[in-house]
């Protein structure tokens, strides 16, 4: 498994995240990348790959193909081994869980990480491989009306909260104080988190805050997290 998790930033915010993820990309295949979580409206999809590209093409990417809705049904009949990587982009997480599952793209990302194919996923895309969505409902309408908000759960156990600041650092340790076995990593627009089988380790610009217990601690960059489970 190797699986980036950005909390939101883009550009030189997030220059080590996006480096770390070229660095593990075959060049040789296209990098799929999967944008339907942003309001399409407002950006349209060919718009948001010709972002992805003004980042990845500096880092030697020069391959790639773009799902929309439609497009994730071709997750029942193709193989992740097919891409170099799999970029994840942010917008609506509840939107976002609820077509990855009934498309059977989540089974197709399952096996991507199974096949060591890496993966990045920036903010919403970074939530749904917490073990809930949970904390993404404070600022993303449920307007999709999905119940079940499991995630990939590769951080075991913890739970994620992206675009970090400190107006919402009094609601996260008022819900690790609530909840007293939840632990909850909160990365900001400067930071990132890199997953494999063994470990987690924080990558970035400045530190990440994990909350337990009513407290909360930094995570310093390059730190590194067992396991829960």
């Amino acid at each position: 498994m190797k699986v980036i998790l950005s909390g939101g930033g883009s550009g030189e915010d997030v220059r080590e995240l996006d480096e770390k993820f070229a660095s593990l990309l075959n060049l040789s295949k296209p990098l799929l990348y999967i944008p339907i979580a942003i309001d399409n409206i407002k950006h349209p999809y060919p718009s948001c790959l010709k972002w992805l590209k003004s980042t990845f093409d500096v880092l030697g990417v020069s391959l790639y193909e773009m799902w929309t809705e439609e497009d994730l049904y071709k997750s029942k009949e193709l193989s992740p081994e097919i891409f170099s990587g799999i970029y994840i982009g942010g917008g609506n997480t509840p939107y976002l869980l609820k077509k990855l599952k009934e498309t059977g793209c989540w089974e197709f990302l399952k096996k991507a990480m199974e096949m060591d194919i890496p993966i990045y996923g920036g903010s919403a895309g970074a939530i749904i491989f917490s073990k809930t969505i949970i904390h993404s409902l404070y600022a993303d309408k449920n307007w999709v009306e999905i119940r079940d908000l499991t995630g990939m759960d590769v951080l075991s156990g913890y739970e994620i909260a992206v675009h970090y600041n400190q107006n919402i650092e009094e609601r996260l340790i008022g819900i690790s104080k609530k909840n007293k076995t939840e632990k909850i990593i909160a990365l900001t627009e400067r930071n990132g988190l890199y997953v494999t089988s063994s470990e987690i380790v924080l990558l970035g610009k400045e530190p990440a805050i994990i909350f337990t217990n009513g407290k909360m601690r930094n995570l310093p960059i390059g730190a590194t997290l067992p396991k829960l489970v």
